[in-house]
């Protein structure tokens, strides 16, 4: 019984340890969370914005100006489509991983594409696709701690736009989880390149003005151009925002378990602490007695 008693007092010291940890970790996902969700409000406003410029420019063309080529004026050389999947930097959050490289071979399969490159982001994904002999022809880290930044996120896809006019590849797939609720995520695909902008070039831009008349008095095209580059990297920005939102949301929810489980494992190590010193002090109380002559064995 001392053995346990003992045992126990110490799994009780480490326990106590570790859950202000637990706590500060659960606090840093839900603080990274909400932030990605700000994040995520403020980014649709701003392609709103965007949209805005567009309903303003396009009927300064005779018709839709085009800045990338399409995938039918790719040579057939250079047909990679490019497969980016957005996985997480640390871990403590499931299977979000897991599922990532799962749901990515599934896609591949599916698709039956006649040539593709795998691109990763996150430190932990990676590990999840090396474990598996899977080559990885392109990776980045993603923040540690907190997120990127709008401008990281356009620099990165200006470099993809760069090598996507220059006939690198003629398709880029971008795939990620999104939170559907509470810590369920689900799988998710986007297009990324070739863009294609769906509106009709001949739309009214007095149409749901949001804005006084506007007076060009530069080049429309280079300015579709600079929009077109933002509208590609909001695009981006919103898939890693939304990524951060499925995994912390994911890490949140397990941490909150852990925290849970070590109240409960506190709680039960307690009760057996106190009932052993409850258990010496009546055996040193029945010692006393007997030595007094009050009690016989």
């Amino acid at each position: 019984m001392t053995q346990s008693f003992e045992s126990a007092k110490s799994r009780l010291e480490n326990i106590k340890t570790i859950e202000p940890l637990l706590s500060a970790l659960r606090t840093m996902s839900m603080g990274v969370w909400q932030m990605a969700n700000r994040k995520i409000a403020s980014l649709s406003n701003y392609e709103d914005d965007l949209d805005q410029i567009l309903i303003e420019i396009l009927p300064k063309f005779a018709q839709k100006p085009v800045r990338a080529q399409t995938v039918q004026e790719i040579p057939k050389a250079n047909s990679d489509t490019i497969i980016l999947i957005i996985g997480s930097e640390r871990g403590l959050c499931g299977k979000f991983n897991a599922g990532l490289v799962e749901n990515t071979l599934k896609f591949i399969d599916q698709n039956q594409f006649s040539s593709y490159q795998i691109w990763v982001m996150g430190s932990r994904l990676r590990l999840e696709f090396e474990r598996r002999e899977i080559t990885i022809a392109w990776r980045k880290e993603l923040p540690a701690s907190g997120l990127f930044t709008y401008h990281e996120a356009y620099m990165i896809t200006q470099d993809w736009l760069d090598q996507f006019e220059a006939y690198a590849f003629d398709r880029f797939i971008v795939l990620n989880n999104h939170l559907v609720s509470g810590s369920l995520y689900q799988f998710e695909t986007h297009n990324l390149l070739p863009f294609e902008f769906e509106r009709n070039s001949e739309i009214n831009p007095g149409d749901s003005r949001r804005w006084p008349p506007v007076i060009i008095e530069t080049d429309p095209k280079g300015i579709y151009n600079q929009v077109i580059q933002h509208f590609i990297a909001a695009s981006f920005y919103k898939l890693l925002l939304r990524s951060a939102v499925a995994e912390h949301s994911a890490r949140y929810h397990l941490l909150q378990e852990a925290s849970e489980n070590a109240e409960d494992i506190i709680e039960d190590l307690i009760w057996v602490i106190n009932a052993e010193r409850k258990r010496k002090i009546t055996q040193q109380m029945q010692e006393l007695a007997v030595s007094a002559g009050l009690l016989k064995y």
